[in-house]
């Protein structure tokens, strides 16, 4: 499980789980386009793009608990700045797959 707990419990308890629940919908709305837009960047190996939506995703899915795929997005954007080619794509890989569990965890965690 890589939903960090306390910290959305925390969330929970400062905006409610209404609040929270609307900001889960968001950010899969936003998250969803910018993660295939990532993989057509690591495609083409557009590091400025590659960086700047490696951020963004991994800013919002730290805002939201998602502590192990805003990790990976982490090390994404590292490897952007970096202009590393060698492992963005199974990087690209562990991000769409922790992506869709953690996505499936919170959702789990906050309708049940």
């Amino acid at each position: 499980m890589a939903v960090d707990q306390t910290q959305l419990k925390t969330l929970q308890d400062i905006i409610g789980k209404e609040t929270l629940q609307k900001v889960q919908r968001s950010y899969i709305e936003d998250s969803e386009p910018k993660l295939s837009a990532l993989g057509d960047a690591i495609e083409t190996e557009d590091f400025a793009t590659i960086e700047q939506l490696s951020h963004s995703l991994k800013s919002a899915s730290s805002n939201l608990a998602l502590s192990g795929v805003a990790e990976v997005f982490a090390q994404l954007e590292a490897l952007a700045t970096q202009q590393q080619t060698s492992q963005l794509a199974a990087l690209y890989q562990a991000a769409q797959a922790s992506y869709h569990q953690e996505v499936a965890e919170l959702d789990a965690l906050l309708n049940n």
